[in-house]
């Protein structure tokens, strides 16, 4: 039987699914990376660069270099005698190529350290270290410790480059090695997969676990299915359907009595945030959600709209600024309109790291209506197929409203990713100014929704969703 090259990072993919093995070593230029995939490689490369700080002295092997060349490198450092530590160290055996996050060698003990961009240890994370072990181990290295370093969020960068107690070492021998015995089934089994002809799987959950797969587009395409807008889900065939169509939905008037209860003015709020694996601000967590842009629609009369916005894409922490402008935006009175508990967290957060503004903060927390939630409790339309996210609810109460529509950003991850090229060094004026007005358009657009789903609700002509209510 033919052998192919594989590699940690291709078994798992078999692992995952066949099909998408088979496309990546026979079909790779169909490959397509979303926004969240890149960040998350970017994230994993920040979280490998920080972690050869945090495991200091060592030698980066073959940086840029050939296979064969980190192979020999590796065999090289290895030979000599005494302590050491490699970065990106290569082995091979049995046609399977890794290369080690981490490979320390101390007192003539040798121990491997898979270093991962994640707050917690999974199943995928066990199977990852135990390929990445057994080609050591068949390579002649024996390893007398196996591990994985994951982020600890309880951590709070200091500032200054300090990132001591970023990472947490967790010994996973244990589980890792007897994973090893299925190893040489998982080569074999997926280097037949690789000899024949493109699998016939169908696309399904395995599509999106633990990774979305890049071929997913394409498998959808070769189903005959196209992506389904918001309001949409798939009929028996396969195919996109259910009208969004506003006259469908039903509202209880209890949704109507009680937003006539409330006071004006009123305001309609959204956050964009960004976050990092590693923190560039003193200050803030790991994968701590930073406000850097915020939208609010102001009603100070009914009917009577003033739109008021915020952004920061200096890559300067944006934290205080976004919290004065915010205050200075709201006032001290009338109600503030948001969708989920997201908001009122965020500002918690801020009051937590801005002690002279946490009371005008804690106020404004205390001031919030969540619009989710009488949506969830109130509204129903057949577009909705039981979920109540604002992009799959703005359709079926303003048609002409969607997301959709726009071109670059059109929900949070593609906000993060245009903040992220905003702020790089590298990216010019014309775009940068191209990126800040998508970015204002997209969330100008959430706060717009928020103030359409409030009127929708208050109109006078609700239905009810209740007929035995209509009748009284």
């Amino acid at each position: 039987m033919r052998t192919f090259r594989l590699s940690k990072s291709r078994i798992t993919a078999g692992l995952q699914c066949g099909k998408r093995l088979w496309l990546a070593v026979h079909r790779p230029d169909l490959e397509v990376y979303g926004a969240d995939a890149q960040r998350r490689f970017a994230m994993g490369n920040g979280v490998g660069a920080i972690a050869r700080e945090l495991y200091p002295g060592g030698i980066l092997i073959a940086e840029g270099g050939t296979l064969s060349q980190a192979l020999r490198e590796t065999e090289e450092a290895l030979a000599r005698p005494g302590d050491v530590i490699l970065y990106e160290a290569a082995f091979r055996h049995k046609g399977v190529l890794v290369r080690a996050d981490v490979l320390e060698r101390r007192g003539g003990r040798c121990r491997m350290v898979e270093v991962k961009s994640a707050t917690r240890l999974k199943e995928h994370h066990l199977q990852d270290i135990a390929i990445q072990g057994w080609v050591a181990e068949g390579a002649g290295l024996p390893l007398d410790g196996l591990s994985v370093a994951v982020i600890d969020t309880g951590f709070v960068y200091p500032g200054g480059g300090d990132y001591r107690g970023l990472l947490r070492e967790i010994p996973v021998a244990d589980q890792a090695r007897p994973l090893m015995a299925h190893i040489p089934g998982w080569v074999r089994g997926l280097n037949e997969v690789l000899a024949g002809p493109l699998p016939a799987m169908r696309t399904g959950p395995q599509c999106r676990r633990p990774f979305e797969c890049p071929f997913v587009g394409f498998c959808e395409a070769q189903e005959g299915k196209t992506r389904c807008g918001a309001g949409e889900e798939r009929d028996g065939a396969g195919a996109c359907a259910v009208s969004p169509d506003p006259a469908l939905g039903t509202l209880d008037p209890a949704a109507t009595a009680f937003l006539a209860t409330l006071p004006y003015p009123r305001y309609y709020l959204d956050f964009e945030t960004v976050q990092f694996a590693v923190p560039v601000w003193p200050g803030t967590s790991p994968f701590q959600q930073v406000v850097f842009q915020w939208s609010c629609h102001v009603e100070e009369r009914p009917g009577e709209l003033v739109h008021r916005e915020f952004l920061d894409t200096s890559g300067d922490s944006p934290v205080r600024s976004a919290a004065e402008a915010l205050l200075e935006a709201l006032g001290d009175r009338g109600p503030i309109f948001v969708y989920h508990d997201f908001e009122k967290w965020r500002i918690m957060e801020m009051a937590a790291m801005l002690p002279d503004l946490a009371p005008a903060l804690d106020a404004v927390a205390g001031r919030l209506v969540d619009l989710l939630r009488l949506t969830r409790d109130h509204y129903r339309h057949p577009a909705l197929n039981g979920s109540y996210s604002l992009k799959t609810v703005l359709p079926t109460v303003d048609a002409e409203l969607d997301h959709a529509l726009l071109e670059e950003v059109q929900d949070g991850l593609s906000a993060q990713a245009a903040y992220h090229e905003a702020v790089d060094a590298s990216t010019t004026e014309e775009r940068r100014l191209a990126l800040r007005a998508s970015l204002l358009e997209y969330c100008g657009l959430d706060t717009l929704a928020l103030v359409r789903v409030a009127h929708r609700f208050a109109a006078a002509d609700a239905v009810s969703l209740h007929p035995e209510e209509k009748a009284r």
